[in-house]
């Protein structure tokens, strides 16, 4: 598969799929999940992602009150409370959600899945008897010593109706590129035939939607509001990590 996505699609609703040309599949393919990510607002489709993190996340949270509801009432929880921990925990805290954890080179060694777990979305915990390096030296390449390098895929884990909507997605590139009758919409802003003049939006998705019923039915699911890009909160006093997205090698004609 020569898309950079983790994962596949359902080509079910695709009659025609398995008599595809593979490198036809391939194109409709990384197409559709490049049209996902875009009008998911970047929550599915993404290409993994490296990230070397220069800091880890304050440990000591629980040194002051939270504040939390407790029989209908607002109190301040300090530690010792049943409600917080004051246990140290050691985790990362992600710039967005995490799908999936590729691949953790710490030092040259690859660590085990069962080493740390993801909670909340965007914290990796640590969960052996070890904690992850607080610094790194970024100038040295990955695997060197004192490096940490974490490979992920960004956004959301898709769901089975992801997966179907791509295949479906999929399904109408290709046709569109064989020269068959296709769903997809043709971006036309305006003609007159027989006296009568049609005008449609210009652009190919404009209003985020493409058109397609099953396909728009889930991005209306995680993406009611449209967004075109995934929200976020950035603050000064927050340290942000060296990240860098990888794109695949193409092979260039001399």
């Amino acid at each position: 598969m020569a898309t950079s996505v983790q994962w596949g699609l359902d080509s079910t609703c695709c009659v025609v799929w398995a008599s595809l040309d593979p490198a036809l599949q391939d194109r409709a393919e990384e197409l559709a999940w490049s049209t996902l990510r875009t009008l998911s607002g970047g929550r599915i489709g993404n290409c993994p992602a490296v990230i070397r993190p220069c800091l880890t996340a304050p440990c000591d949270y629980c040194a002051t009150p939270l504040p939390t509801i407790r029989d209908g009432e607002w109190i301040n929880v300090v530690c010792g409370s049943p409600r917080c921990s004051c246990e140290r925990l050691c985790e990362i805290v992600f710039p967005g959600p995490i799908a999936a954890i590729v691949e953790i080179d710490l030092g040259g060694v690859d660590m085990p899945m069962s080493s740390f777990r993801v909670d909340n979305g965007n914290r990796l915990v640590r969960q052996d008897s070890e904690c992850w390096p607080s610094c790194q030296n970024l100038g040295a390449p990955v695997g060197d010593p004192d490096t940490l390098t974490i490979t992920y895929v960004p956004g959301i884990l898709p769901s089975d109706g992801a997966l179907w909507a791509a295949g479906t997605l999929a399904c109408e590139f290709a046709r569109a590129c064989s020269g068959g009758k296709c769903r997809l919409p043709s971006g036309i802003t305006s003609i007159a035939r027989q006296g009568v003049q049609f005008t449609l939006s210009s652009g190919m998705f404009p209003d985020g939607m493409t058109g397609i019923r099953e396909v728009d039915a889930y991005l209306t699911s995680i993406n009611p509001n449209a967004l075109r890009i995934p929200p976020m909160v950035w603050s000064p006093d927050v340290p942000w990590a060296r990240h860098r997205y990888t794109t695949p090698t193409v092979p260039v004609e001399p």
